[in-house]
């Protein structure tokens, strides 16, 4: 009976499992010992080959299928071992299938019509999933401010800073919910509107973290003399589809993003400024404008699924460095934006007060005695400053011949 060797090339744990139950391609398998993702390939020659290696960079890096949640292990720690069955020939069947493969990203009218066909399809879902997602934050909001000023009455202001912060909060939670749903339903064409809601519960807390991200990383970009922000928002676009679409969460999902847009930036950016100026056209139209609008949203977003998945298709299960030190850089540029912007403000606009606070004091000091600025007294317009003195700064009017 032959043997293969899977060594995990995070922690170096090895283990030998037998050949045969082994299936033949690339697949994912889990460190009982570190619990990480890998993929392994088992090799064409078991003669010559006995230990599979892991395609990438010599650092940490995550497959496609990082973000499925690790098949469980009941092994102890002490005595850590693969499990063939549940980590290797299990997880191909789990795998969503990848779209199919393409050799480049579709031509931008093809785009339009394939985005069009799709939202005719799922015009009833979508529609109704992101109106739910509106309603879910105005509505608690209302209910809390209504119910806010109505017990203030009786208890005073303090109602204000407790029942209105409770609706806003739930607000959000009702539309990140909503909103999750209506991602999951544009990455899955096949999902109702009581299984996207379904799922977008279960997306709450991941969605909210990754739009706090993507924001922070994003704005901070734009702080840091605008061209950053630009590059940040094709590089991390997608990362609102890599979640629902395989479950990477978190940092992994904004440089899994980066990873597809990798090579492709320039024609990304293309179409991405030209349905958002569609998308702004459709917007300014004089009075149904917002409704336009709104109908219009899920077209737009299915057009950003369908690039996402051709660059899904174009670079495959790519793996994608998401070391620690890679999953700070991008966030500590942004927080550089983040810095440097309020400090030059703080240093400028505080200079300028600072003068001013300088000169009203001087001012007032060279009045005559017993009077000052509060009293109304006014300085002539054809007086001016003039320095006097030898070596300190003196300052005196002096009328203007």
């Amino acid at each position: 009976m032959s043997l293969l060797t899977v060594s995990c090339p995070s922690c170096g744990f090895s283990r030998q499992i037998p050949a045969e139950k082994v299936p033949e391609g690339p697949r994912r398998v889990t460190c009982p010992h570190c619990k990480e993702i890998f993929i392994f390939t088992k090799p064409v020659s078991l003669e010559t080959a006995t230990e599979a290696s892991v395609t990438g960079d010599s650092g940490p890096s995550c497959s496609g299928s990082q973000g499925q949640p690790p098949p469980s292990s009941d092994s102890s720690p002490a005595s850590p071992d693969f499990s063939p069955d549940a980590d290797i020939s299990s997880a191909a069947d789990e795998e969503p299938p990848l779209p199919p493969a393409v050799t480049a990203l579709t031509d931008i009218g093809e785009l339009f019509r394939q985005s069009w066909e799709l939202f005719q399809k799922r015009f009833a879902t979508l529609v109704l999933l992101y109106l739910l997602t509106i309603l879910a934050v105005f509505i608690p909001t209302a209910v809390a401010t209504g119910l806010s000023l109505l017990l203030s009455g009786i208890t005073g202001f303090m109602a204000l800073f407790v029942v209105l912060p409770l609706g806003v909060v739930a607000g959000i939670v009702a539309a990140l919910w909503c909103y999750g749903g209506f991602l999951c339903a544009v990455v899955d064409d096949t999902l109702t509107l009581e299984n996207a809601l379904s799922r977008g519960k279960a997306m709450i807390l991941p969605l909210a973290w990754v739009f706090l991200l993507l924001g922070f990383v994003v704005t901070g970009g734009y702080l840091l003399f605008i061209i950053p922000g630009i590059f940040f928002t094709v590089w991390f676009f997608f990362a609102q589809f890599v979640l629902p679409g395989e479950g990477v969460r978190g940092m992994e999902a904004l440089l899994k993003s980066r990873e597809y847009v990798r090579g492709q930036w320039l024609n990304v950016a293309l179409r991405l400024l030209l349905i958002w100026a569609v998308s702004m056209l459709v917007g300014a139209v004089p009075f149904f404008g917002p409704i336009l609008s709104l109908i219009f949203f899920p077209y737009v977003m299915i057009f950003h699924y369908l690039i996402y998945r051709d660059l899904r298709a174009l670079k495959g299960d790519v793996p994608y460095p998401c070391g620690t030190a890679d999953k700070l850089r991008w966030p500590g540029v942004a927080l550089l934006g983040w810095i440097i912007v309020p400090t030059v403000l703080f240093l400028l606009f505080g200079s300028l007060f600072c003068g001013k606070f300088r000169q009203s004091h001087t001012v007032e000091a060279m009045l005559p005695s017993g009077t000052s600025l509060e009293r109304g007294v006014k300085i002539p317009a054809d007086w001016r400053f003039s320095e006097t003195g030898h070596g300190k700064m003196m300052f005196a009017f002096a009328r203007q011949k």
